[in-house]
């Protein structure tokens, strides 16, 4: 035992308030936990296929405001963060021995575009901690949306489909100072399990920057490759933590949407862990066919699932797979229960700490969701008459196409792929014009503020197959 390793199993035994990390295992004291969580999506940071709306989270409540007005548009969506999560939902969760949850979240609900403490974000993570602290449940808060946008997808709330949160030192400089403030704010939280830095980075490949390199924007220096990008970043968030903090674990993502882990093994702090994501049927979209055998089916599972665990576990350190889950509402609950059941079962055998994706939602893949008669169910339905998830991928894919073919035919694979995230992002701005915009200032000023209590546990229905797959 090195000298490091041996102060660091003293600091264990000092403390057993807070969860560490020893080896390759999340312990309390000497014992081992085992995380059997999910995810909160949505609900500090709104995705369009978990509420039914169009739109990046940014967009969509500036479409609020413009219907509503910017007082009671933003009243609005208070009430709907207070309204999401309350004391029932974590008496369910508890009630199905779920011990985590990973809740995501923008940046701007704890620092301006000034760089201004916004006090709204620090009240509602108050509010979730003592929740947490109440029913005993473990909270991994998770930087779901980063300025400028730390990978070129909706779910970063990136409105353009260009990643400048890796193109501007401000931009970075800008998380670095939430996470000091944040950590400062959180650093004696029992039931915090520690911090989610950067939800799903993608570092785009330099070939369509234009960009072989950049500037590092700690040092100033030179650099090569996005693997030095990344880790130089982490490197800046986990000194501004600990700083304040030595009590809490920090994660790491993976570049590549949390996938790619190459070079990410030069940290010295021991309080280090890395976090993967687990899609196979994303990557892999015939997973879904009837062509497959079950048994066939769980044996990609599992071949797939070893090799990120082999990736994200090289280091030695503790990893979660921080998010997982399938397509309800597209291909029916009964074709996806065997795949859900399935990803669980293998993470139990492999005694992996996971948080699956998703607990609420509108009905696409989540465990829990608003009634038909509730008024956020009615105004989704509406919605889906003219705009959904897949419509939306569709046409992308046809612009990118459409664009290709006017004299770059030669385009790869790769080309496209990077294209097709700014081609989609066109549509972003019609979407909300046209189509939400119209149907929230067609509502009723009752049917509008009956928005918020849809997402109350009381007028949603659960999934209780769904809910006991979490059942130890």
């Amino acid at each position: 035992m090195t000298d490091r390793e041996s102060k660091h199993e003293e600091k264990i035994k000092m403390s057993t308030k807070f969860v560490k990390t020893r080896g390759n295992r999340f312990t309390i004291g000497d014992k081992e936990i085992i995380f059997n969580g999910i995810g909160i999506g949505s609900w500090f940071n709104m995705e369009h296929f978990m509420v039914g709306l169009p739109g990046t989270d940014s967009q969509i409540r500036q479409t609020f405001n413009l219907a509503f007005g910017l007082e009671r548009g933003r009243r609005i969506l208070d009430e709907f963060t207070q309204d999401f999560m309350t004391e029932d939902d974590f008496a369910y969760l508890k009630s199905h021995n779920i011990n985590l949850i990973r809740v995501p979240f923008r940046y701007n609900m704890f620092i301006d575009d000034n760089g201004d403490r916004v006090p709204d974000g620090y009240r509602y993570i108050d509010r979730l901690m003592r929740m947490a602290e109440k029913y005993e449940i473990y909270v991994l808060p998770d930087l779901h949306t980063a300025p400028g946008g730390q990978n070129p997808d909706w779910h970063s709330d990136n409105q353009t489909g260009y990643t400048g949160f890796w193109r501007f030192c401000a931009l970075q400089d800008m998380v670095v100072d939430m996470w000091d403030d944040l950590s400062k704010h959180l650093s004696d939280e029992k039931y915090l399990l520690g911090y989610d830095v950067l939800n799903e980075p993608f570092i785009i490949p330099a070939l369509l920057t234009g960009k072989e390199d950049t500037d590092d924007c700690a040092t100033g220096a030179r650099m090569e490759g996005s693997v030095q990008i990344l880790r130089n970043f982490y490197h800046r968030v986990l000194a501004a933590v600990r700083k304040n903090d030595s009590n809490h674990i920090v994660f790491f993502e993976g570049d590549h949407f949390a996938s790619d882990f190459n070079g990410l093994d030069d940290f010295e702090d021991p309080q280090v862990a890395f976090s993967f994501h687990f899609y196979p049927t994303v990557w892999y979209p015939d997973l879904y066919e009837d062509t497959y055998s079950r048994e066939e089916r769980k044996k990609i599972f599992r071949e797939v699932l070893d090799r990120l665990m082999t990736q994200a576990g090289a280091s030695g350190r503790p990893i979660l797979c921080g998010e997982a889950g399938y397509e309800i509402r597209t291909m029916g609950f009964e074709r996806v229960r065997p795949m859900i059941q399935d990803t669980i079962d293998l993470f139990h055998e492999r005694k992996l700490s996971f948080t699956f994706w998703s607990y609420k939602d509108i009905g696409f893949m989540g465990m829990v969701q608003p009634d038909d008669n509730t008024a956020w169910k009615k105004l989704a339905d509406r919605v889906g008459k003219r705009w959904d998830h897949h419509l939306e991928m569709d046409l992308g894919h046809e612009l990118t196409d459409e664009c290709c073919r006017k004299g770059y035919e030669d385009a790869t694979a790769l080309d496209r792929y990077i294209l097709f995230f700014r081609a989609r992002s066109l549509y972003y701005p019609l979407e909300e014009k046209y189509i939400l915009l119209p149907l929230l200032t067609s509502l009723s000023e009752e049917e509008a503020n009956a928005l918020p209590e849809s997402f109350l546990f009381k007028n949603c229905r659960r999934n209780e197959e769904f809910a006991k797959m979490f059942d130890l």
